[in-house]
């Protein structure tokens, strides 16, 4: 009888990861400035910030952006029931009840809806340069280059909030992607060199880091544990 293979106790590599592990390497050849050694992506459109531009990461996006979804109006209900006759009174009385209960729960309704909340406004295809990011949708191409991000704070794995300038005004944003921690470092090692996520290398998840050095352990082909090691002491996440 033939020996049911035995699963792997090591933790799948994804896209995700790769992307985190590019990000790491592109974060070596910025320190080394070396950066333009990096192989460029090739996009369908053409770069916009400067004739060096070089694209060098491109995968999914969302964005989503602080908004409300009304203004905390409603409809008030003013109407009113006339009955005569025998239990008219209970009848006008109960009609009154739900006119209120409903008037009470289409006011609370409209002031929820009046809170901020993180609201969805696009999707696409994103392209990290070194002068900036390119949000490619469905309906048109975004360029922003990093002079037009004023601030920008790493969130949680793959998600960035990110205050800028655009041309209708100032936006309040959180882009997700798997490039969103090659976006702050790019943007942070141009326009704020001692951002602290920066200077503490927590543009690198700490769980990534760990998963990284596990599969360069046991990967015969790349990264290997020479890759990681080169990696972490460049970048100083060794002692």
């Amino acid at each position: 009888m033939a020996r049911k293979k035995q699963l792997s106790s090591e933790p799948e590599w994804t896209a995700r990861d790769e992307a985190l592990w590019s990000t790491a390497e592109m974060g070596v050849l910025l320190r080394q400035n070396r950066l333009k050694q990096r192989q460029r992506m090739s996009v369908p459109f053409a770069m916009h910030h400067a004739s060096d531009e070089t694209p060098y990461a491109h995968g999914p996006f969302r964005l989503l952006s602080l908004q409300a979804a009304g203004d905390g109006s409603y409809v008030h209900n003013g109407s009113s029931l006339i009955a005569t006759g025998r239990g008219a009174v209970p009848m006008m009385l109960g009609f009154a009840a739900a006119r209120a209960a409903g008037n009470a729960s289409r006011r609370r309704h409209a002031a929820a809806m009046a809170q901020s909340q993180w609201t969805p406004i696009d999707t696409g295809t994103l392209t990290v340069s070194d002068y900036g990011f390119y949000m490619h949708t469905p309906t048109a191409i975004h360029a922003w280059n990093w002079d037009s991000i004023q601030m920008a704070t790493l969130i949680g794995p793959g998600s960035l909030q990110i205050f800028g300038q655009s041309a209708h005004g100032a936006i309040n944003w959180i882009l997700e992607s798997d490039w969103a921690e090659l976006v702050f470092l790019f943007w942070a090692t141009v326009r704020c060199p001692d951002h602290e996520q920066l200077l503490g290398r927590t543009w690198l998840p700490d769980d990534w880091v760990t998963k990284a050095f596990i599969h360069a352990q046991t990967n015969p082909r790349y990264p290997t544990q020479g890759d990681f090691r080169d990696m972490a002491r460049t970048l100083g996440l060794t002692g």
